[in-house]
């Protein structure tokens, strides 16, 4: 039997057919070094006309050698108003490169919440369209969005009338990362970033309320 030795402590951990002392292990989070680990919510209307690929949400990465880290992204979007006739759309979430400035038209700052009070200051940037829609989205950066398509979408059927006795039309994603599974999450460098944007162009009757939360971690080595 193979023994491995702790390197500063006296205990031994059995490897292979140890079936006495089978070992113990504590998932832990990402270690962040001096930077940490963030949250943030977004809460935004979808409005009549809203454009095709208008820019509803965005990170980007600012800093010249720290990583982000998306760790969860969750997206819920509810019908609240009549659409023009039933239709299908999506938020798409893009990898985007070439991120050099975030969206400053139409674009609210979002301030992520630290996860303790004694982590650093995060080098993320965040922009969500104004709260009370806008059918343009948000503009004014420079962004380049994956020419290969999304890598994750939320689809939702809008109705033509909003139903009275049951509920309306409804949609989440809540996408975490699996790394203890092997999956490997986003790694985000200086002028990278992730965007949320809307897909499909809407008719002249539309509505509904989307909610956009994130948390990610920012290190230093990954």
């Amino acid at each position: 039997m193979a023994v491995i030795e702790g390197g500063s402590s006296a205990e031994v951990l059995g490897v292979g057919l140890e079936t006495a002392a089978p070992a113990h292990t504590t998932a832990k989070p990402v270690p962040y070094g001096s930077v940490g680990h963030y949250r943030v919510a977004h809460r935004f209307v979808v409005v009549a006309s809203q454009a095709a690929t208008s820019r509803v949400f965005e990170v980007r990465n600012t800093h010249a050698s720290n990583l982000i880290i998306p760790l969860r992204l969750r997206i819920a979007w509810l019908q609240t108003a009549a659409h023009t006739a039933a239709i299908e759309n999506s938020m798409d979430v893009y990898y985007a490169s070439s991120f050099s400035a975030v969206d400053t038209t139409n674009a609210s700052t979002l301030t992520p919440r630290p996860l303790r009070a004694s982590m650093g200051a995060t080098s993320a940037s965040f922009r969500g369209v104004t709260a009370t829609g806008v059918a343009a989205g948000m503009t004014g950066g420079t962004v380049t969005l994956d020419a290969n398509g999304p890598t994750m979408q939320l689809g939702i059927w809008h109705l033509a009338a909003v139903p009275t006795a049951g509920p309306a039309p409804r949609a989440e994603l809540d996408y975490a990362f699996r790394m203890g599974d092997g999956e490997h999450p986003f790694v985000l460098v200086q002028n990278e970033g992730i965007v949320v944007a809307n897909r499909v162009l809407l008719g002249a009757a539309a509505g509904s309320t989307v909610y956009i939360d994130m948390s990610y971690a920012e290190v230093t080595l990954f």
